[in-house]
């Protein structure tokens, strides 16, 4: 069975937002054992659409396309399909009894009348409810064919993804999963990654191996078709036992954890807490602690000085160790790591204070010097970096490098058994 993905808005080709919806549904699908053939991004008028819809069909049966099913003017993909297929749009008066109660629910007085739009639903087409909007899914039937229509809202598409469309592709093509295996490295680049593992692998082995770099890492993932060799005792287990034996010591994990999920797994299971410091980086880091679930359990606190007073009243910096070394220096970074862990108390405190761009630098210190501290009762230690790029990702470098710190500091303190 081919599919492809189908991704529709203007915004889309005009860069004003990414195409997250299709990485995710190709994840979610790949995942479920189907493969997509291909994703395209068109725009929101009826010619396109139905050009597309042509041009898909004639290479795939199923096609799921996202966006144009909200009120607006716009919003003309239920149009357009109905036109492809030869159908007409009919009023759903039960639909509409439940886009009011959804309306008045969030305490609108009146319903607003371009959302009447919304009960109008293709003849012969099945409506997938969709709880958390208005939009509701809709499914073509037509010759062996099925179009997937999804509204554009990651949220609401992501539910009707998994609730709707998954379970009826997968009892109707009875896809099985995939055989795959993933070792998820930190600290080396793609090309010294491929060079080292490449050595040892045949033709067939080196077939089964993916890289996907992201985030200043590298996932290595090796699969295979469904119903192939297992992972524990075939070919993918043995490709994946040699890529982590390769690249030991920057392997942290085997399996769809995040480094950050690893360290906090550590931490809880040895009953230690994290504290962090921040001055460029203002505050992500302790964002990305905590955008994992249950991270209360083993993250204290986080503080961002991004003046040098604040490093001085909250962090206890000395103002004469600003004065003499400067706010971006390795002392500096030192006493704000180690500030921070006395403070709350914590077992790991990290400091980061660096110079994010684009101004602000010096022939001593351009843009993109970031110093961080790593401190915990044995000492605190601090390091330099030159990071390359813009304000963002400066800053972004900074904390995935700033967590690699803490991942080899527990690697000493808590060796690791990876499974």
């Amino acid at each position: 069975m081919d599919l492809i993905l189908l991704s529709i808005g203007t915004e889309i080709l005009k860069g004003r937002i990414a195409n997250t919806n299709a990485q995710h549904m190709a994840a979610r699908l790949f995942a479920s054992g189907f493969g997509v053939r291909e994703i395209l991004s068109i725009g929101d008028t009826e010619e396109a659409i139905i050009s597309s819809l042509e041009g898909c069909f004639a290479k795939a049966q199923v096609v799921i396309a996202t966006g144009g099913l909200g009120p607006t003017r716009d919003d003309i993909t239920k149009t357009a399909a109905c036109r492809y297929f030869g159908k007409k749009l009919i009023f759903d008066e039960e639909l509409f009894k439940k886009l009011e109660l959804f309306f008045f629910s969030l305490g609108y007085k009146s319903f607003p009348e371009l959302s009447r739009n919304q009960a109008l639903v293709p003849e012969g087409a099945t409506v997938l409810p969709n709880p958390r909007g208005t939009a509701s899914g809709i499914l073509f039937e037509e010759q062996g064919r099925l179009l997937f229509l999804l509204p554009g809202v990651p949220g609401e598409m992501k539910g009707l993804l998994d609730e709707q469309v998954l379970p009826l592709l997968l009892k109707r093509f009875r896809a099985g999963e995939p055989e795959t295996a993933i070792v998820r490295t930190i600290g080396l680049g793609e090309s010294v990654i491929a060079e080292r593992i490449e050595k040892g692998l045949s033709e067939e082995e080196l077939a089964l191996l993916g890289y996907y770099p992201h985030g200043g890492q590298v996932d290595i993932v090796i699969s295979g078709p469904p119903g192939g060799q297992s992972p524990s005792g075939g070919a993918i287990g043995r490709v994946a036992d040699h890529v982590a034996a390769v690249l030991e010591g920057y392997v942290f994990s085997r399996d769809e954890r995040s480094l950050l999920e690893i360290i906090g797994s550590i931490l809880s299971r040895e009953g230690k807490k994290l504290a962090v410091a921040e001055s460029c980086t203002g505050g992500l880091l302790a964002k990305r602690i905590t955008d994992i679930p249950g991270s209360s359990a083993w993250f204290d606190s986080g503080v961002v000085s991004y003046s040098n007073r604040s490093k001085a009243a909250y962090l206890g910096v000395p103002p004469e160790l600003i004065e003499k070394c400067g706010a971006v220096s390795e002392e500096v970074a030192g006493a704000m790591a180690e500030g921070m862990r006395q403070a709350c108390p914590a077992d790991y405190a990290l400091g980061i204070t660096g110079i994010a761009g684009p101004t602000g630098g010096t022939p001593e210190k351009p843009a993109g010097t970031v110093y961080i501290a790593l401190s915990d009762e044995t000492g605190t230690r601090s390091q330099k970096y030159k990071f390359n790029g813009d304000r963002e990702q400066v800053r972004t470098r900074s904390v995935i490098k700033a967590v690699e710190l803490l991942w080899r500091k527990l690697k000493e303190d808590y060796p690791l058994v990876l499974p």
